[in-house]
């Protein structure tokens, strides 16, 4: 056989017989991108996106009757004592270890410490403003995905944050004093919170989603009832068929079934892909709100909206070119045998 013959060497062969010149090439590093999902997913990622459309704005009728924070809790607490009930009914293994550590986190962030800041904000916030501003949630979840380790930072990401941070100057600007900034800070602030929960969710252990709502919608509702103690809130029971109606609605379709198929989607794609379901819900809100709460869309609101998309997809969706594994060493027979040396 010709020695001038070359072959690439098995990476096991690279272990066993390589000589002192012949090391085995390192693993690539694993990139996390947002290549779609299977089907079953895909029709999980969209019952997400139509359920949570109206979230915004049934919450806001509710505020006709109820407190922000108490109307937070009590609807979290329900859903809590529904996810309880499924996992014993259903004998749903409990997590423990670290899987309850991500389990708790998740719920604190994504529940305690975002809807807080969510009910307060969108107190003074129009439901369709508030969704505009949770688009930032995907590129909110690349620069976390970054600083905990699981994705590369790329320019797209920068660009797409000086273009949602240039929209939301539009949206707010042109309110004409409509907006509070504070109440918006606050959303924004939510919108993080929520970011870093689904980066959260990621790193540690996976455990069943009921097992995970359970735990998650207990702490955060513990967090927003003390809130709502602090605060001074009247705990009443509604009177209204309206406010009874949003509240029933927001229990069963977003608190319980929307937070089943977001961690179902979760489990099943990258933060980040899951993350971009947040670009598509304004464009539902902004038809409920406009339908039902009577909401005026603003120029300015359609300009800064679509310039907050833009950041997104640029940021978030445009793919990258992903860098090359490094070239594994090309040897001949002489050298694996060690013939040939000098």
């Amino acid at each position: 056989m010709p020695t001038e013959q070359c072959f690439v060497i098995p990476e096991d062969a690279a272990e066993i017989h390589a000589g002192p010149d012949v090391e085995k090439a390192p693993p690539a590093p694993e990139v996390k991108g947002s290549a779609l999902p299977d089907g079953k997913t895909l029709v999980a990622f969209g019952l997400f996106i139509l359920l949570a459309g109206g979230a915004s704005v049934a919450v806001r009728i509710t505020y006709g009757e109820l407190p922000p924070f108490y109307s937070a809790a009590a609807r979290f607490a329900l859903a809590g004592l529904i996810f309880w009930i499924l996992l014993f009914i259903r004998k749903v293994p409990f997590p423990r270890g670290q899987a309850f550590l991500g389990a708790a986190l998740f719920g604190t962030l994504s529940v305690g410490l975002s809807f807080t800041l969510i009910a307060w904000g969108l107190v003074a916030t129009p439901a369709s403003t508030y969704q505009v501003l949770m688009a930032l949630v995907p590129l909110l979840t690349i620069f976390f995905a970054f600083f905990h380790g699981i994705e590369r930072l790329r320019w797209q990401g920068l660009l797409g944050s000086l273009l949602a941070v240039a929209g939301i100057s539009v949206v707010v600007g042109g309110a004409s004093g409509a907006l509070s900034l504070p109440h918006v800070l606050a959303i924004i602030a939510g919108a993080a919170c929520m970011a870093e929960a689904g980066v959260i969710a990621k790193k540690f252990p996976p455990s069943p989603p009921i097992a995970t709502n359970a735990i998650a919608m207990t702490i955060g509702a513990l967090i927003l009832g003390i809130v709502s103690l602090i605060t001074r809130e009247q705990w009443l029971i509604p009177t209204q068929a309206d406010t009874w109606i949003a509240f029933g609605y927001l229990l069963i379709f977003v608190t319980v079934i929307v937070f089943l198929l977001y961690l179902f989607v979760l489990r099943r794609w990258t933060a980040s892909g899951t993350s971009y379901g947040f670009v598509v819900i304004p464009l539902i809100t902004v038809v409920v709100a406009a339908s039902l709460a009577g909401e005026q869309i603003t120029l300015s609101f359609v300009g800064g909206g679509i310039l907050v998309l833009a950041g997104v997809v640029i940021g978030a969706l445009l793919p990258s070119k992903p860098p090359q594994p490094p070239e594994k060493k090309v040897a001949s027979p002489g050298e694996l045998s060690g013939e040939g040396a000098d």
